[in-house]
C-alpha cells in the first residue's frame, strides 16, 4: 500500500502534515485542525452476469490500468449516487446491458496505483436485456465459458467469478431469476446442524430448517447457526413455515405451508428477492401459488410418508401433470428416497426435498441425488 508520506498537505486547510500515533495507529495528522486526516478506500462496483450457459459477461478494458486485460463491467461510484445504481449505469455504460440487482456477491479491498487502494463491491445481475456493444472505457464486451476465461485484470473480480458461478451452482440468482433445479433440496430433521454441516459439504443448493418443536429460542439459535454454514458454502437457507425467523436470520427464503402466512403478506413483510415457496398438495394448489406469485412449488406428498400422513398421496400420474402444467421450479416431497427417486426423475421432476434419506451419510446421499437430477449424463458415462 502506499506510504503514509505520499500526502503531504491538509485537503481541508492546506497545512503541512506530520506522522502521529492516533487510535492505534501511525496516522497522518493536520496540528492546525487537531485532526487526523484518513486516506479512505475509493468505493466502486462490479457486476457479475451469468447467461443460462453459466458464461459470465466480462469487457476488455480500453485504458490502463491493466489496458488490454479482461475484467467485470464496472467503475467508481460518483457522488450522490448508490452502489447499486453505480453497477447498473456502469454495465449499461460499457456493454449496453441492462438488468436489476439480484444480490451482493462480495467486498473485496483492491490495491490501486492511483487511488491507493478500492472498495470493489459485486453485485450479481439478473434479467438482464439489450444487445452486447462495448463502449465506455471498454474496447469489447463478451461471454466466457467457466472453464476458458482470459486473464483477469483484477485479483478482486477473480474472486468475486469465483463466488458468483458457486452461488449460480448452488441455486443463486442470475438472469431468468431463481436457477432451476436444486437437485438435491435438504430438509433437516433430529441433529439440524449436523445434517445441514455435512449436506453442504455434499454440494446441497438448499437447506430448509424445519422443526415443529422447541422453544421459538431454541429454533431462532439453530437458524442461525445453519445460516452462518450455508453461507460460507453458497447453499440457499430456507426455514419452513417461520416467517420471523428467516426474517431475524437473514435466511433466504421461506417454505410455507396452506395454513401458514399468506403468500401476499410474507412478500409485503420480506426483503426484495426473498424467496417464498408454497406447499401444494395438488394441481390446483400448484397453479393458484404460482399464479399468486410463489418462487418455487413444494409438491406432495407423492408416495406415504409419516412426516405427511394426515394428507393422502397425490401418486405418479397427478405428479405429471403438475410437471406439464406448473411453469415455476418444483420440488417434489414426501415418501422420496434413494431407492425411487429415479422413477421421479423419468417424469421429468428435477429437484426432490427428502427428510429420512439425508439422516445417515447426508453428504453422500446429497451427491448420489445431485448426480441424477443435476448431472444426467455422468451417470450415463458410467453405466
Amino acid at each position: 500500500m502506499p506510504a503514509l508520506k505520499e500526502l503531504r498537505h491538509c485537503p481541508v486547510c492546506g497545512e503541512s502534515l506530520v506522522c502521529r500515533y492516533v487510535q492505534h495507529h501511525d496516522r497522518l495528522f493536520c496540528e492546525r485542525c487537531g485532526e487526523p486526516v484518513y486516506e479512505n478506500p475509493v468505493p466502486a462496483t462490479a457486476a457479475v452476469v451469468i447467461n443460462e450457459k453459466r458464461e459470465v459477461l466480462l469487457v476488455r478494458r480500453a485504458r490502463d490500468p491493466q489496458k488490454g486485460k479482461w475484467c467485470l463491467p464496472g467503475g467508481f461510484v460518483e457522488l450522490g449516487e448508490t452502489p447499486e445504481e453505480c453497477c447498473l449505469r456502469e454495465l449499461a455504460e460499457e456493454t449496453g446491458i441492462s438488468g436489476r440487482i439480484a444480490e451482493l456477491v462480495g467486498i473485496h479491498l483492491s490495491r490501486s496505483y492511483s487511488y491507493h487502494s478500492v472498495l470493489v463491491i459485486g453485485y450479481a445481475i439478473e434479467n438482464g436485456q439489450g444487445t452486447l456493444c462495448p463502449g465506455d472505457d471498454a474496447e469489447e464486451a463478451a461471454f466466457f465459458p467457466a472453464e476458458g476465461f482470459p486473464e483477469i485484470a483484477f485479483h478482486s473480480h477473480s474472486l468475486l467469478i469465483r463466488k458468483a458461478l458457486r452461488l449460480d451452482e448452488r441455486g443463486g440468482k442470475h438472469a431468468g431469476g431463481l436457477l432451476a433445479p436444486f437437485g438435491a433440496y435438504v430438509v433437516t430433521s433430529l441433529d439440524h446442524r449436523r445434517i445441514a454441516r455435512d449436506a453442504c459439504a455434499g454440494g446441497a443448493r438448499v437447506i430448509q430448517y424445519r422443526e415443529k418443536s422447541g422453544s421459538r429460542r431454541e429454533l431462532l439459535e439453530t437458524a442461525a447457526a445453519i445460516r452462518r454454514l450455508t453461507r460460507e458454502s453458497g447453499s440457499l437457507f430456507i426455514v419452513n413455515d417461520f416467517l420471523d425467523i428467516a426474517l431475524l436470520t437473514q435466511a433466504d427464503g421461506v417454505h410455507l405451508g396452506q395454513s401458514d402466512v399468506p403468500l401476499a403478506r410474507a412478500r409485503e413483510l420480506a426483503p426484495e428477492h426473498f424467496i417464498v415457496g408454497v406447499s401444494a398438495r395438488n394441481l390446483e394448489e400448484a397453479l393458484a401459488a404460482a399464479a399468486a406469485g410463489a418462487d418455487y412449488i413444494g409438491i406432495g406428498p407423492v408416495f406415504p410418508t409419516p412426516t405427511k400422513d394426515e394428507d393422502p398421496p397425490i401418486g405418479l400420474a397427478a405428479l405429471r401433470e403438475v410437471v406439464d402444467r406448473v411453469k415455476i421450479p418444483l420440488v417434489a416431497i414426501g415418501g422420496i428416497d434413494l431407492d425411487n427417486m429415479a422413477e421421479l426423475h423419468a417424469l421429468g421432476v428435477r429437484s426432490v426435498a427428502m427428510v429420512r434419506a439425508f439422516q445417515q451419510d447426508t453428504a453422500e446421499a446429497v451427491r448420489r441425488v445431485n448426480r441424477l437430477f443435476l448431472h444426467p449424463q455422468a451417470n450415463e458415462s458410467r453405466g
